[in-house]
């Protein structure tokens, strides 16, 4: 009798463990999957300020009909917004609006599909069309992997990229007076003492690049790493030259 008692009391406490040890573990991964929800929302916040100044540096590169609609989409978390290619076909994944951002030929609205880009491939790493995750573990590590290692290849891209007469793709960061350099195709040399920025002192041939573009896809870059570790899944090493190797992305 005593020893059936004593099975009894063992088994209950047992499995009333198990149950504790499942709530726990259930309410560790809700957890996590707020802290990643406030990563995607953080690094879509991050992405509308990146079009605000890009579109500043940039003016002749964005549809100014779209600006509303492309802002309203990544704070409404929606896919609504599409562009088409040289053929007249309709976009259907970030590859194909990135290759057309980064395409050397003369692109109309360059901006619009590099910001569309990073959405969608934000979009689709996140799985943001089912947003309403419950739990870490039912985030793709291998996309967010892949959205790790894109964004560190699209922050090298952006700040390198020319198109075939040898102009950068995106003016990001050049200095103001580097700008107007740019803007007025100055030959002569002795004319940049001209230059706005240069001849009311605030700025210099020596100050420093404009850092802030690069530091807001950094900012992305740390919140995805933020999310990695939050799925188990440890961040891959990115050097220069793997992403130098990296033309296309993955």
């Amino acid at each position: 009798m005593y020893k059936k008692l004593f099975l009894y009391i063992f088994f209950i406490t047992l499995f009333s463990g198990c149950a504790k040890h499942n709530k726990v573990n259930e309410l560790f991964q809700t957890n996590k999957a707020v802290e990643i929800a406030n990563d995607y929302k953080e690094i879509l916040s991050y992405l509308n300020t990146y079009k605000v100044k890009l579109d500043k540096r940039n003016p002749k590169q964005f549809n100014k009909d779209l600006k509303v609609a492309i802002h309203n989409q990544i704070n409404s978390l929606n896919n609504i917004v599409s562009l088409k290619n040289f053929d007249n076909e309709i976009l259907i994944n970030y590859k194909q609006y990135l290759d057309m951002a980064f395409s050397s030929k003369n692109v109309y609205f360059r901006n619009d599909y590099l910001i569309l880009g990073m959405y969608y491939m934000i979009y689709d790493s996140y799985s943001l069309k089912e947003f309403h995750k419950f739990t870490a573990l039912n985030y793709n590590k291998e996309k967010l992997q892949n959205l790790y290692k894109n964004l560190h290849i699209l922050r090298w891209r952006i700040k390198t990229a020319k198109n075939s007469d040898g102009k950068y793709l995106f003016l990001t960061w050049q200095n103001n007076w580097q700008v107007e350099f740019i803007n007025k195709n100055i030959k002569n040399l002795n004319e940049i003492n001209e230059l706005t920025y240069i001849k009311t002192a605030k700025e210099s041939i020596l100050s420093p690049s404009n850092f802030s573009f690069e530091v807001l896809i950094s900012l992305m870059i740390l919140r995805v790493e933020d999310t990695l570790k939050n799925i188990g899944s440890e961040p891959s090493q990115i050097t220069i030259d793997t992403i130098k190797s990296l033309v296309f992305i993955i």
